[in-house]
């Protein structure tokens, strides 16, 4: 199993921005001019590379004495919300130098004259000096005695740039909690078993799990019988509802419970076959604060028992990401003979067939190793196919289909089940035990990376949706994915009219075909991830469709309900440089920040903190995006929880502000939650390096 890589970007971002902003110096060249008359004087020469490396990597308060560096600060001279004491003269002398247009009254230039001057008439005593800023002259102290006597040093620095300020602070913000309004459709797998002339009883259950802290807003079920034969619901342990045909549960949320919910279906007094057919799905609604997702990449197999006769399981899967192999273990009581059967269309191969204990419990399994063999063997005739195999079924639904004591009879088109229709007298229970002593393990490379702070979010489609149209055979939907989605997958479970083999099932998304192929007797399922990029296109209304060609197989009108998937990050990582933390600062170190919150029927004041106390109160309107670097990243990250009815989508330095009353934000914020901010200072601004020179004579 392949789970969404889950990974905290702190150390990755932190030492990607450490290692670009660190280049500093890039280049350093020195072109020593003078020509010296003796080996002595060469010795006694100055050299103005050396001294330049002083000026770039030795601290200020290394080079001068405490007492002036005590009255530069209270001076000014040494402005400390721009510089430090712990830098070197030369990144002082460039953020200066950057910085002056932008306060003129601060007359930051003679500030670094003062501070070089210093250092350099300390550096050089009896030399004389230049230092030029981008090729122009920024101190000049006489003029050289002759052109031979001087000596050059260039170095070039990077993260300044003219009329910008160099240096200062970025932030980033996450949610460490969030409560989310989940939406979840639950399709079982068809399970049927030989009806033996009305006597055979198949139950079929599954657990479902929600959160422990989930409140349960709505639920409802459809529950349908293969051949129309009577059908029992029972949830956790208390009778629901039996009807011959199909069960419709309006409100199923008095029978559901925070946990583990276990959900049986008995089937019984069939003619034929027996079980659950296409179209049966649960909904559940309700809210909770876990972010945590199912892996499609497991899958759960019900607890199966029949009474008389052998049992048909199909699986059709499907993972969101490109399939690297696929394992299947099943415990069973009393199966003589297991057959893995991989479907196609109207066709079945007979993949691997395994002994298991017609008297007790077995466990068989079937590994990627064999699977891969006999799809080579069976389905491309010896040739390696099986890694072209398993690219090809992770565009969309595929099927394996387990006969526990049961076999496709290829001349009819139809399941043979044991104590049935064949081998009448060997009527006994059969067992297939559910989750987790049977499984199916697919591991795969996700094509959506959840992270920590990865928020699911859901579009539920339901009966009778006016989004969902059928056309003709087929159906098309329109959905609208928000601009700061990360589409994960959709999944709809069709009611299919299967007619014939000849039909082509063609799925089509914004009017591309993403897929073509026959039609299945047992179809259930269609589910896609985004596989091209003209694929649920977020900040966009997308269209899907399905289109039959070829047959007279259809889409029943109105049995179809389905969901789309995606994620919100509650994460906004490092942005721009800004010249200070946040309002207050370091008097404050966090925020009370007052905000709005969108319920789906009213718009509410909540408060969260933000950062680390003390706090300052303060509303979202009174953010100051352009100025302070926590003021930004909190609307960044506003932003994105902003999905619904966003005023300025991508636009958090536009107002209304998100999160203000205007534009509120879409995601619920539990009593307790905060805002955790993370920030790194003196930090210079990635603009275009600037050479700076050093020339150096003798006094005369």
């Amino acid at each position: 199993m392949r789970r969404g890589f889950i990974f905290t970007l702190d150390v990755l971002l932190a030492f990607i921005l450490v290692s670009t902003v660190i280049i500093g110096v890039v280049t350093t060249q020195i072109n020593t001019q003078a020509l010296y008359q003796t080996y002595m004087r060469e010795q006694s020469m100055k050299s103005a590379g050396d001294v330049l490396t002083i000026l770039r990597t030795v601290p200020l308060n290394q080079l001068v004495p405490g007492d002036i560096i005590e009255t530069w600060i209270q001076n000014g001279t040494l402005n400390t919300t721009l510089v430090s004491p712990d830098m070197s003269p030369l990144d002082i002398l460039a953020t200066y130098w950057a910085v002056q247009p932008l306060y003129p009254s601060a007359d930051y230039e003679t500030k670094a004259k003062v501070i070089l001057n210093y250092v350099l008439s300390s550096l050089l005593p009896g030399y004389g000096y230049e230092v030029m800023v981008a090729n122009q002259t920024f101190i000049r102290t006489s003029s050289p005695n002759t052109i031979t006597d001087i000596s050059t040093s260039t170095v070039i620095l990077s993260g300044y740039s003219y009329n910008k300020t160099p240096r200062g602070y970025i932030a980033r913000a996450y949610l460490t909690k969030a409560t989310v309004t989940r939406q979840e459709l639950y399709g079982w797998f068809r399970v049927l078993a030989g009806a033996d002339n009305g006597l055979n009883v198949l139950n079929i259950t599954r657990v479902i799990h929600l959160p422990l802290d989930a409140q349960i807003l709505e639920a409802d079920g459809k529950f349908v019988s293969r051949e129309g034969e009577d059908i029992a619901l029972y949830i956790n342990g208390n009778y629901v509802d039996e009807e011959f045909g199909e069960i419709y549960a309006n409100d199923l949320t008095p029978y559901l419970k925070p946990g583990d919910n276990v959900v049986s279906l008995v089937f019984s007094w069939g003619s034929d076959e027996i079980g659950s057919a296409s179209g049966t799905t649960m909904y559940v609604e309700y809210k909770s604060n876990s972010l945590e997702v199912e892996d499609p990449g497991v899958v759960k197999v019900y607890n199966v028992v029949s009474e008389r006769t052998g049992i048909m399981y199909l699986l059709e899967m499907f993972v969101p990401g490109n399939i690297t192999s696929i394992n299947m273990r099943f415990k069973v009581k009393n199966v003589g003979v297991v057959r893995l059967y991989y479907g196609l269309g109207g066709k079945l191969y007979l993949l691997l067939t395994k002994y298991a204990n017609p008297n007790g419990d077995a466990i068989v399994e079937f590994t990627d190793d064999e699977i891969g063999a006999s799809i080579n063997q069976i389905l491309c005739g010896g040739k390696d196919c099986y890694e072209e195999f398993k690219e090809n079924i992770s565009k969309m639904v595929f099927d394996f289909v387990i006969g526990f004591d049961a076999y496709y009879n290829n001349k009819t088109g139809y399941w043979e089940y044991e104590g049935d229709t064949y081998n009448d007298s060997a009527n006994r229970e059969r067992i297939i035990y559910g989750y987790p002593d049977s499984y199916v393990k697919i591991e795969y490379v996700p094509r959506t990376v959840r992270t920590m702070y990865s928020i699911p979010i859901s579009i539920y489609f339901p009966y009778g949706d006016p989004r969902v149209s059928y056309t003709g055979s087929g159906l098309q939907v329109e959905y609208y994915l928000p601009p700061t989605a990360e589409p994960w997958y959709a999944d709809w479970w069709v009611g299919y009219t299967f007619v014939d083999y000849s039909t082509i099932q063609n799925l089509y998304e914004n009017d591309k075909q993403f897929y073509s192929g026959p039609l299945g007797r047992y179809a259930i399922r269609v589910a896609y991830t985004k596989l091209y990029d003209w694929m649920m296109q977020p900040g966009k209304t997308n269209i899907f469709e399905i289109r039959m060609t070829n047959g007279n197989s259809y889409v029943r009108n109105g049995d179809t309900r389905g969901i789309i998937k995606y994620f919100i990050q509650g994460y906004a990582g490092y942005g721009d440089i800004f010249p200070y933390l946040l309002q207050g600062y370091p008097t404050y170190k966090g925020y009370n920040l007052t905000y709005y919150y969108y319920n789906g029927a009213t718009v509410e004041a909540r408060t969260i903190l933000v950062g680390d106390p003390p706090y300052k109160s303060i509303t979202v309107d009174e953010l100051d995006p352009n100025k302070y670097a926590v003021d930004d990243a909190v609307l960044r990250l506003f932003d994105k929880l902003n999905y619904i009815d966003d005023k300025n989508p991508g636009e958090w330095r536009v107002s209304p502000y998100d999160g203000s009353q205007q534009n509120p934000i879409d995601i619920d914020l539990p009593s307790g939650v905060s805002i955790q901010t993370a920030s790194m200072g003196n930090i210079p601004g990635l603009f275009t390096p600037i050479p700076v020179t050093l020339r150096i004579w003798r006094g005369s």
